[in-house]
């Protein structure tokens, strides 16, 4: 019962923290201090999340957020804190498409406030050519997408190219501004001489 209760708690004070937001009186700011106990970074901390579903579990029962649907292409999760921008941070890949000598994915690098309210996405997307020998970037394109009632703002540059003869890449990267906070993003998906995704 007194876990019910807890809970109820954080869920009713997340919905006023919501209501305060529509009515355009706060806009995720990174620094401002979480109207509700609960704190999405102590709890990735402490914890071992090794799954999209767990994450979007706890961000359902003690954010009272309703996360995305996982997407059932996707290929790998990650999961980590920003303690410079004190956002919690989430990196999935998509594996789109999968034909002979040429792979083309896309990459999502989701960035949560301590409340676990999402914040802004950054997206990567690239397709590539591949053989036993080499591997090169045919297109790359990205951008960045602010979340429902967020003011951040950013216009990111995409880069492509080569890390490596084996490793080609796709890379968005910039920085996010809102009032006088800004955090600097980056996000590459790369493509190895066996059509293998990874993103970082």
């Amino acid at each position: 019962m007194r876990k019910a209760s807890f809970i109820n708690r954080i869920r009713g004070l997340v919905v006023l923290a919501l209501l305060v937001n529509v009515f355009g009186y706060a806009s995720f700011p990174v620094n401002a201090t979480d109207e509700v106990s609960f704190s999405l970074i102590d709890y990735v901390t402490n914890h071992q999340i090794d799954t999209h579903e767990e994450f979007n579990e706890v961000l359902e029962i003690y954010c009272g957020q309703a996360p995305a649907p996982v997407p059932e292409n996707e290929i790998s999760f990650q999961l980590y804190v920003d303690y410079d921008s004190t956002m919690v941070v989430v990196i999935v890949v998509e594996d789109n498409l999968l034909t002979r000598g040429t792979k083309s994915g896309s990459a999502n690098k989701i960035y949560y406030s301590n409340a676990g309210t999402e914040v802004f996405t950054v997206v990567a997307e690239g397709t590539f050519y591949y053989s036993s020998t080499q591997c090169n970037t045919y297109s790359a394109s990205g951008r960045f997408v602010p979340s429902t009632l967020s003011f951040w703002t950013s216009t990111p540059t995409i880069y492509s190219g080569n890390y490596s003869p084996t490793c080609a890449y796709a890379k968005t990267a910039g920085t996010a501004h809102w009032l006088s906070s800004s955090i600097s993003y980056s996000l590459s998906l790369s493509c190895d001489t066996n059509g293998n995704l990874n993103a970082y």
